[in-house]
C-alpha cells in the first residue's frame, strides 16, 4: 500500500476505535497529534508503531478484572472442588503489588480498589502487604493484583521483602516452611516474566487474563496484514527509534540509549491503559519531548 494511504487508514482504524469506546478520546489519546511530532519522510514508521499498539481503556480493564477472577476461581475449584474452593476464596485477602520502591500510587493499589468495586468484595479484605503476610500466617490464601507482569522485578520485590520483624519476615519465608499457596494475578503478562517467576519464585501461583508473547512486541512488528511501502519495515523502525530516542524526556533509569528506545528491560511492549502506562512500553509512544511534541499517551 502507498505510504499516504497506508497513513491515512491506520488514523482511520484509530478513530474507528475511539468512535466505538474501545479507545478514549482525545485529549487521552491523540494518533494524529502524535503522528505529526514526526518528520515527513518518518511519519509511515511511525504510523506502522500505531498500527500494532494496543490500548485498553477502562471499561475493556473492568471486563479483564472480572475474567481474571474468574480464572482464579476457576483454577481453585480445579484444584480443590467447589466447596472447598469457594471457602477459600471466601477468605482470601488482597494486596497489590509494591514496586521496588513502593509507592502509593504503585498500580496495583487502583487494582485493589477496582476488584473492590467490580466483584463486590468486603473493604476489610483489602490490604497492604505487611497485614496479608499476617493473615497468610494464619492460614488464608493471598491474592497479588497487578495491571501487568513485565520484566517480574516488582514482585519478586515483594515476594522476598521482609515486612516482619521475626520470622516468617516475607511471604518467600513463610512459603518455604508452610507451603503457603498465594496467588500473583495480573491483567497482562509477558512471557518472558511469567517463565522467569515459574523458575525463580517457587510456590506463586500465576494467573494472567492475557498474555503477551514475543510475537506481541516491537520485535514481532511487523505482524499486520496491512503493510506500506516500506522496504525494511524493522530497519525503518529501528531508524525511527534512534533518531528520536535522545530526544525524549525519560526517567532516570531509562537514560541508557536501548531503554530509552525500548523501555525498561528493554522489553519493547506496545500497550498502554487508560489508567497509566507501563514503564517497559516504548517511551516513543508516551515519553515527553521537546516543544511542541505530543505524546500519544501520557504515564501516569
Amino acid at each position: 500500500m502507498r505510504s499516504d494511504q497506508y497513513i491515512d487508514t491506520v488514523v482511520e482504524k484509530c478513530s474507528a476505535l475511539v468512535a466505538s469506546g474501545l479507545w478514549c478520546r482525545q485529549p487521552i489519546v491523540r494518533p494524529r497529534a502524535w503522528l505529526n511530532n514526526f518528520e515527513t519522510e518518518d511519519q509511515v514508521a511511525a504510523a506502522v508503531l500505531l498500527d500494532h499498539f494496543t490500548y485498553f481503556a477502562s471499561s475493556a480493564v473492568d471486563q479483564m478484572l472480572m475474567s481474571l477472577y474468574r480464572q482464579l476461581r476457576d483454577g481453585l475449584i480445579s484444584r480443590m472442588g467447589v466447596e472447598r474452593a469457594q471457602a477459600t476464596l471466601d477468605r482470601a485477602v488482597f494486596t497489590s503489588v509494591e514496586g521496588e520502591d513502593p509507592n502509593v500510587t504503585d498500580s496495583g493499589n487502583l487494582f485493589c480498589r477496582k476488584l473492590r468495586q467490580t466483584a463486590r468484595i468486603a473493604d476489610d479484605r483489602f490490604m497492604d502487604p505487611k497485614r496479608a503476610l499476617e493473615q497468610a500466617r494464619e492460614g488464608r490464601l493471598v491474592v497479588f493484583l497487578d495491571d501487568i507482569l513485565g520484566s517480574g522485578n516488582q514482585i519478586a520485590a515483594t515476594w522476598k521483602r521482609d515486612y516482619l520483624n521475626q520470622q516468617p519476615y516475607s511471604f518467600a519465608d513463610l512459603e518455604a516452611t508452610t507451603g503457603l499457596h498465594v496467588i500473583y494475578a495480573s491483567l497482562v503478562a509477558t512471557r518472558a516474566g511469567l517463565d522467569r517467576l515459574r523458575a525463580d519464585l517457587a510456590g506463586l501461583k500465576v494467573v494472567a487474563a492475557h498474555v503477551l508473547e514475543s510475537a506481541d512486541t516491537i520485535t514481532g512488528v511487523p505482524r499486520s496484514a496491512l503493510k506500506p511501502d516500506l522496504g525494511d519495515i524493522p530497519a525503518a523502525i529501528v531508524s525511527l527509534l534512534q533518531k528520536y530516542s535522545s530526544r525524549l524526556g525519560v526517567p532516570q533509569y531509562l537514560e541508557g540509549q536501548r531503554t530509552r528506545m525500548y523501555g525498561h528491560a528493554e522489553a519493547g511492549l506496545l500497550v498502554a491503559f487508560e489508567h497509566s502506562t507501563p514503564d517497559s512500553t516504548l517511551p516513543i509512544f508516551w515519553a515527553v519531548g521537546p516543544d511542541q511534541w505530543t505524546p500519544l499517551v501520557r504515564r501516569v
